[in-house]
């Protein structure tokens, strides 16, 4: 009896040799471990393992685990939170890419779930480009909704960012009965100002009519630790987002799988 599987570390070696042949697109998911809010579970990671499997089951894309760790450098001062070093993700992305491509995989698509992890998934795509011709594929799955599609689902002033939307509604959604909502008080406090600069996020302020860089740790921004505003935040609402997302995965996915992603 044949039963379709999309997950490798569910398959036996031969399962996966088999697979392997039909030149299928594997998706690598990416997350971190990290405070979200008062409100939030840490293990954020597990919203990019969801959207990795429903892809999966839509398309006949493969998927491998979730790595449950990125670089969250700031947010290091918040217990729960475990970070890696940009190095060490930089070598990790390498090694999983290379051994995939070993046994002959060349289509690879990326779905980060942690922005801290981007500059490493692109310094590591760019060197597989340049050492083994092939074109690595990745979304940053939170900041794929664009401002028309945040308007349509939230209907309110845009509540994005760090400990607010979207993953407050995503992890209500996927995990109700770990999240804690009933922790969150009426004040959302946010420091926008540091000695004379006025903060805009992580690492920007502003100057003039553009930006300059200082690299500030969340508790300097926000003792709680959120930036955004999770109110409103719904399972309802977090329903949509990966509805919308799962559509989005899939499409790309689609795309990579009927294109040629090695280079000449």
């Amino acid at each position: 009896m044949n039963i379709k599987k999309s997950a490798i570390h569910q398959m036996t070696w031969k399962e996966v040799e088999n697979a392997f042949k039909e030149d299928p697109v594997v998706i690598v998911p990416l997350g971190s471990m990290e405070e979200h809010g008062p409100h939030s579970i840490t293990g954020d990671f597990l919203a990019a393992t969801e959207i990795a499997k429903r892809v999966s089951d839509k398309t006949d894309a493969l998927y491998i685990p979730t790595i449950p760790f990125g670089n969250s450098e700031y947010f290091r001062g918040y217990p729960g939170t475990v970070s890696l070093s940009q190095e060490t993700v930089i070598r990790i992305l390498g090694d999983i890419f290379v051994s995939l491509m070993e046994h002959g995989i060349s289509k690879i698509v990326v779905f980060n779930g942690h922005a801290g992890n981007g500059p490493a998934v692109d310094q590591v795509a760019r060197n597989i480009r340049r050492n083994h011709k092939v074109m690595i594929s990745s979304i940053d799955l939170w900041q794929t909704l664009s401002s028309e599609k945040k308007s349509e689902i939230y209907n309110e002033e845009d509540p994005s960012g760090h400990g607010g939307e979207p993953l407050t509604s995503i992890m209500c959604y996927l995990y109700p009965e770990d999240m804690r909502m009933d922790l969150l008080q009426e004040s959302l406090e946010v420091n926008h100002k540091w000695e004379n600069f006025e903060i805009e996020n992580f690492k920007k302020v502003k100057l003039k009519d553009s930006s300059a860089n200082l690299y500030f740790n969340m508790e300097e921004i926000s003792v709680k630790g959120i930036m955004g505003n999770p109110s409103h935040s719904s399972a309802s609402r977090g329903e949509k987002i990966v509805t919308y997302l799962t559509e989005y995965g899939t499409e790309l996915v689609e795309k990579v799988s009927n294109s040629n992603m090695k280079l000449k």
